[in-house]
């Protein structure tokens, strides 16, 4: 039971709780409808007499609705015992429906009891409407209508503009609102409005009160709270209809519509037939596009991932994350801070979406204090709207010069060390859900790991650059200790490295092994080293048991360098760069291509730099002389292949 006969009065076919209203002056019945329209509505007390009666659903029984005032219902329809029945079953305190023939029509009767002050049964309304076959076959006509208007849908931001359209076609509406919840337990929000109300949606606050919880009026009378509050354009005195949106018992909303002329039972049920047609709609769309949503976001995500482990450059990686930043977060613009390790100080990293402004123009004081505010908090910072909540920010530097609304900045935390700020702006008040911070968190946390990992690859390349340096400087302390030894070489390792590798390079050697290239003809003589002095720097030419253990020296290199394992692809050079062509070399005799192609190459500088040098037991050759020596030799000691290619990079005269 109700105790509030005017809300009833406005939705028989909804509970009491969903139609309990607040109204600043009684309603009547002839303000709910026009006189000679397909309804009755009538009041009757505890006992069943007649107090109020309007409608022409009694011409059937012969009886004008003044006659029944002040008689018992039940002689009224003594004829009628299924209504007789649906009476005493509101008469107890329990809501009843029923369908009788009369006047060659259908018609249905329900009847709503409601309490007086003491909680006590006061009485029973009644409502009766047209229910025949016609009248059903246009209600059924017009949701189909309404139906194939929202198929043509593609989002769900489409609908509400058809949804209108099409009671517009059907009931000749004059103004319509639409209003939708945000998340759960939130605001409802005035998202479309047509007609007289077309400009109620501008700069509306979210609405909260009533509309937390929809309601149905259907209210000629616009002295009234809510009317006033939320519609107070509405030229009056006009009926206004409201239906809640409701869809798997979840509330999604409220659809008003409002016109001229009041609206019948029949209209009204179509109202709100077109609304759960339209709630459901809703629902499905949008749950269509949060699932596109999610996808889209999963595949922004592993977009990140991919720069984060496929690139080792964070300015790239930085732009690819502030990229889907804007785009998936629908904001205009965001930037990126990092903590500069020396300093301690935030520095601009990477920003997308400004318009004029320049990052490298410094920023504000203001705006310094907003990233430290974030870096101190360690937590979200929110401002949705500027001008509201921090009206000193939009009056001057970038706020000013780009027209941000909004505000929101994320610490970006790696490993419970803080790495930066992603700050993300728009130029309107953002209103978001929980949802959007949760997305905006994980991207904050995406921008930290490629943040931590960035630093972890700079600290790599750093201890791998110092590592090579130290790996370099014991090659050359190698050399020098060979040249400490043999006096006669000096100044001859170094030209022969550089000249390698443009030879090596040439004849088609990659680039990833130039630096095996480079060490190999660092050490090229390193086994010289177990050779005896007295050989090494004998002046005049070796005997034959002297050359024996000269060509030793490859080996010693062999055993020196191979069980290093970082030295062990550069040992092709020192091992084997004095193998001949034809196989008459040593220390193994191979021939032809089985020789390694980096000991090929580095054989044909190495012996025209040595011919070219002076030694203890000869003068050093004449260029053209060695030149010559070195054509002689392709095909016998040089691969010919590899000479063509010398005499094209150093540009051998003829």
């Amino acid at each position: 039971m109700v105790s509030d006969t005017g809300s009833l009065l406005t939705n028989p076919q909804l509970s009491s709780k969903q139609n309990r209203l607040p109204v600043s002056t009684p309603l009547t019945t002839s303000s709910l409808f026009s006189v000679g329209a397909p309804v009755t509505i009538w009041i009757i007390n505890h006992k069943g007499i007649f107090q109020y009666i309007e409608g022409d659903v009694l011409s059937g029984l012969n009886t004008l609705p003044g006659e029944v005032v002040g008689r018992s219902i039940f002689k009224v329809y003594a004829d009628y015992p299924e209504v007789l029945d649906s009476i005493r079953l509101a008469l107890s305190g329990e809501k009843s429906r029923a369908l009788i023939n009369h006047g060659q029509r259908i018609w249905e009767y329900q009847f709503h009891p409601f309490q007086g002050t003491q909680k006590n049964l006061k009485g029973v309304i009644g409502i009766s409407f047209d229910s025949s076959p016609e009248r059903q076959l246009w209600y059924q006509e017009a949701l189909m209508a309404t139906a194939a208007a929202l198929r043509k849908a593609r989002t769900h931001g489409e609908m509400p503009s058809l949804i209108v359209e099409q009671l517009q076609k059907l009931l000749r509406i004059n103004q319509a609102a639409l209003v939708v919840g945000s998340p759960p337990g939130g605001p409802y929000e005035l998202i479309f409005s047509w007609g007289d109300w077309d400009q109620i949606c501008e700069n509306n606050e979210p609405i909260t009160g009533l509309l937390t919880d929809p309601l149905v009026i259907n209210n000629l009378n616009l002295n009234n709270r809510f009317i006033e509050n939320y519609f107070p354009q509405s030229p009056g005195p006009s009926p206004i209809y409201g239906s809640p949106l409701i869809a798997h018992d979840e509330t999604l909303g409220a659809l008003w519509v409002g016109r001229h002329k009041p609206f019948s039972a029949a209209e009204s049920q179509l109202i709100q037939g077109v609304a759960e047609m339209s709630a459901s709609a809703l629902q499905r769309a949008k749950q269509h596009e949060l699932t596109q949503r999610h996808l889209e976001r999963i595949a922004a995500l592993h977009s990140i991932d991919q720069a984060i482990s496929g690139s080792f450059n964070l300015s790239l990686t930085l732009h690819i994350i502030l990229e889907q930043v804007v785009s998936q977060l629908d904001v205009d613009a965001a930037d990126i801070f990092l903590i500069d390790p020396d300093t301690q100080q935030p520095t601009y990293a990477e920003g997308l979406g400004f318009r004029r402004y320049q990052p490298q123009m410094g920023i504000s004081q203001t705006r310094e204090g907003l990233v430290w505010r974030v870096l101190q908090k360690r937590e979200l910072v929110s401002i949705p709207n500027l001008q509201k909540d921090a009206p000193t920010l939009v009056r001057g530097g970038m706020f000013s010069v780009e027209g941000f609304q909004s505000y929101y900045g994320v610490p970006l935390i790696a490993k419970g060390k803080i790495q930066g700020v992603l700050e993300v702006f728009h130029r309107k008040p953002l209103r978001v859900d929980n949802e959007w911070f949760e997305f905006l968190n994980t991207f904050g946390t995406q921008a930290a790991i490629a943040i931590d990992n960035a630093a972890l690859v700079e600290n790599l390349r750093r201890t791998n650059l110092e590592l090579d340096q130290a790996y370099q400087a014991t090659l050359e302390g190698w050399v020098r200790a060979l040249y400490l030894r043999d006096r006669s070489t000096e100044g001859h390792t170094q030209r022969v490295v550089e000249r390698a590798l443009k030879l090596a390079q040439a004849v088609g050697i990659p680039d990833k092994q130039l630096v095996h290239i480079r060490r190999g003809a660092l050490l090229h003589d390193i086994g010289k080293l177990g050779v005896p002095d007295k050989i090494l720097n004998k002046p005049g030419p070796l005997s034959a048991e002297e050359w024996i253990l000269m060509r030793k020296h490859p080996g010693y290199a062999r055993e020196m360098l191979e069980p290093i394992e970082f030295l062990r692809p550069a040992l092709l050079i020192p091992y084997g760069h004095h193998e001949k062509w034809d196989g008459s070399g040593y220390p193994e005799g191979v021939k032809g291509t089985r020789i390694p192609i980096e000991a090929r190459v580095f054989a044909v500088i190495d012996v025209c730099d040595a011919l070219n040098s002076p030694r203890p037991y000869r003068e050093a050759w004449p260029e053209n002389k060695v030149h010559q020596y070195i054509r002689e030799q392709a095909g016998t000691h040089f691969d010919p292949q590899v000479v063509s290619t010398w005499e094209k990079v150093f540009q051998i005269p003829d």
